[in-house]
């Protein structure tokens, strides 16, 4: 029985190489703008370089003009297709810019109110506070409270509040006795056995 012989023969297709992770040489990028001209999409240039598309569209987005690299994801083949059509397009060029490194900002905090108060500014305001005793005054002075004991004000509070006595009394009052006096007009009465204790073990104001 005689073989038969096909009409049409099929040269055999050979697939490209897979380059995927090689160094990118300037043939590549030539093969990859020719490929580009000629209308080709993402997958086909792909497959001409033997590398994947996402490698391939890394690549695209760095023959983009630099002023155009940030476009999106879908819109980075098609304006590169436009901007080759353009014979004076030099991509080589564009390819060895790079964009300039991102703006520092330095964010400044600016506080209002009782938080924009510098710690003097606290201790005198809640000192004035605790003097005129009224009852809105009191409420106020509950919000510079946390910022007393956070901040460890309540110790220069109560040294304003001692020299203030001993500058002020008609009479000679001693350090210790003005610290004693201080702390209880700051801290209240449940406080005064233990600034005995602390003053005890403190150096000679």
């Amino acid at each position: 029985m005689e073989s038969v012989t096909p009409l049409f023969s099929h040269p055999d297709r050979t697939e490209p190489a897979n380059r995927s992770g090689l160094t990118w040489q300037p043939s590549d990028y030539e093969s990859l703008v020719d490929g580009i001209r000629e209308g080709l999409d993402l997958p086909a240039l792909a497959s001409r370089l033997g590398r994947s598309s996402n490698g391939v569209s890394t690549r695209l987005r760095r023959l983009l003009p630099l002023a155009q690299r940030d476009c999106l994801f879908d819109q980075v083949l098609p304006t590169l297709r436009s901007a080759l059509a353009d014979p004076g397009y030099d991509w080589r060029a564009e390819m060895l810019l790079s964009p300039p490194p991102a703006p520092i900002i330095h964010q400044e905090v600016i506080r209002t109110g009782l938080d924009g108060l510098s710690d003097d500014q606290v201790v005198t305001v809640a000192y004035a506070l605790l003097a005129s005793g009224g009852r809105e005054e009191g409420e106020l002075l509950d919000q510079l409270r946390e910022r007393l004991k956070t901040d460890d004000l309540i110790e220069r509070l109560i040294g304003m509040r001692a020299q203030r006595a001993v500058r002020c009394s008609p009479f000679s009052i001693d350090e210790d006795s003005a610290w004693a006096h201080a702390s209880y007009w700051v801290r209240g009465r449940s406080s005064y056995s233990s600034w005995q204790r602390r003053r005890r073990a403190e150096p000679v104001w």
